[in-house]
């Protein structure tokens, strides 16, 4: 009786030790300099002379956890300002992203995870005596994944959510460098930067987009 319960002690102090390993929350922000090509109109009033670069951002959050056949979870939050050359002309688009994806790969040289995204996306569109809102829900497939060596703290990521339903397309990927200041601590900080791209190519409450929105981006990223 002694050495089962010894044993069952053993297996059970085992299990929490790799749970605790595998439990992981992420949350980071990055700052976005992007660029327009394309036009974006409401019922036909095209909003497409010479777009400005404007600086947009995201904020997330992940959280990871040990048991096989519950997703994870992620919530992202970005904001996308697009100017016109005249100050008039202005589109916003909001949104924000619930992810559920499960860790396909995780080991220290590959790490691939892959899911589903719900994407809320809200906007306003504005052309001098045009001032709209719209709204509409997106659901999207979902992949990221990290490449990288052991013991290095210099890693490459890759990222895309994507829907393409009824002729509607919204891509939206990014790829980059993740350089990490302080690893084998209990809270890690890493230092992000890459390249975005979103495809646009859809309608939504009699706006219509068809259009690509681009450009660098730099932020940080803590984990624990």
């Amino acid at each position: 009786m002694k050495k089962q319960l010894l044993a069952l002690t053993l297996l059970t102090g085992f299990s929490n030790g790799v749970a605790a390993d595998m439990l992981g929350t992420y949350f980071g922000a990055d700052i976005w300099q992007s660029g327009v090509d394309g036009t974006l109109s409401y019922k036909g009033d095209a909003l497409s002379t010479n777009y400005e670069e404007t600086y947009n951002y995201r904020m997330y959050v992940k959280f990871e956890h040990p048991i096989p056949l519950i997703p994870n979870a992620a919530v992202s939050f970005s904001n996308i300002d697009v100017e016109g050359s005249s100050a008039s002309k202005k589109v916003n688009l909001k949104t924000v992203d619930f992810t559920l994806y499960y860790e396909f790969l995780d080991n220290d040289i590959v790490s691939l995870d892959a899911g589903v995204t719900w994407r809320q996306l809200n906007g306003t569109f504005e052309d001098g005596s045009t001032n709209v809102s719209f709204s509409g829900p997106l659901p999207m497939g979902y992949v990221y994944g990290e490449v990288g060596l052991p013991m290095f703290p210099l890693k490459a990521f890759a990222m895309v959510n994507a829907i393409g339903i009824t002729g509607d397309v919204y891509g939206d990927a990014e790829v980059g460098l993740s350089f990490m200041l302080n690893p084998g601590y209990v809270l890690d900080w890493s230092i992000r930067a890459g390249y975005r791209i979103q495809q646009l190519n859809f309608s939504v409450d009699d706006v219509k987009a068809d259009a690509t929105i681009d450009g660098a981006f730099v932020g940080f990223e803590g984990h624990f």
